[in-house]
Formats: structure tokens, sequence, C-alpha cells
């Protein structure tokens, strides 16, 4: 119910992952019992309204989220100059990173990794120009 609260956008991208970590973690903590269970819960919703505070601040302010997770491991190998695969690298690790974050409930992290990321991106797209690499 917490998460259908959220902006659109954000649903759209981190909503599968939250839940995912969610029933992960709630399965593991029911098995605890009750006390701890409980606990869990509470936490995890104050967590979820905290979230919901920051997303709708960053959605507010920036009018949309500007980043566009695609990458969620490392990149193969491939025949691209080492530049390019580092830099390509670098997004990856930037990703994962706000991906951690926001399985974490850690917004404000997420906000810093997110604009991180979007630098990364930038890089990659500035050095794949200079190479004449399409996307």
């Amino acid at each position: 119910m917490l998460l259908g609260m959220y902006p659109k956008d954000h649903r759209a991208w981190f909503a599968a992952e939250m839940q995912s970590v969610f029933e992960e973690s709630a399965q593991e903590h029911r098995k605890r019992g009750g006390a701890r269970y409980l606990r869990f819960l509470l936490a995890e919703c104050a967590g979820l309204v905290g979230g919901l505070g920051g997303a709708w601040a960053a959605k507010l302010t920036r009018g949309a989220y500007t980043h566009h997770p695609q990458l969620v491991r490392p990149s193969p190998a491939t025949a691209l100059p080492q530049e390019v695969q580092e830099a390509q690298d670098r997004v990856t690790i930037h990703l994962n990173s706000l991906l951690h974050a926001i399985s974490h409930h850690d917004f404000v992290k997420a906000r810093t990794c997110a604009a991180e990321e979007q630098k990364a991106r930038e890089d990659l797209r500035l050095l794949r120009a200079r190479y004449g690499i399409a996307e």
C-alpha cells in the first residue's frame, strides 16, 4: 500500500526491487518470532514513509527521475577502447550503489548515487562520441 503512494516513475523503476527485498527480509524476520517481526514491520514502514517524502521531494524539485538504470552487472569484455570500457564499468558501479541504497531505504545516499551515475553516463556518452561508438 505504501509503495502505491510513491511517484509513478519511482515505482516503475524501484518498486519491484523494494518489494522483493521487503518480502525476503520479512520472511527471515517472521521465522524469528513475534516481537522481532513487529519491530521489523515498524522499522520498514518508517523507512518507507521517510523514503516516500524523499521521493516526492525529488520529483517535485526535478520534475522526474533523470537517470535510467539498465546495467546491473559489469559489461562483458569487448573490443571497445579501454577508456570506454572503464567508463561503462563506472556507470555499472554507480548503478549498483544506487540500487543497494534504495533496497536499504537510504534515499539520501540514493540521490547522491543517482547524481554520480548521471555524471558517469555523461562521461561515457562523451567518450562514445569521441570514438564514434553508437549507444
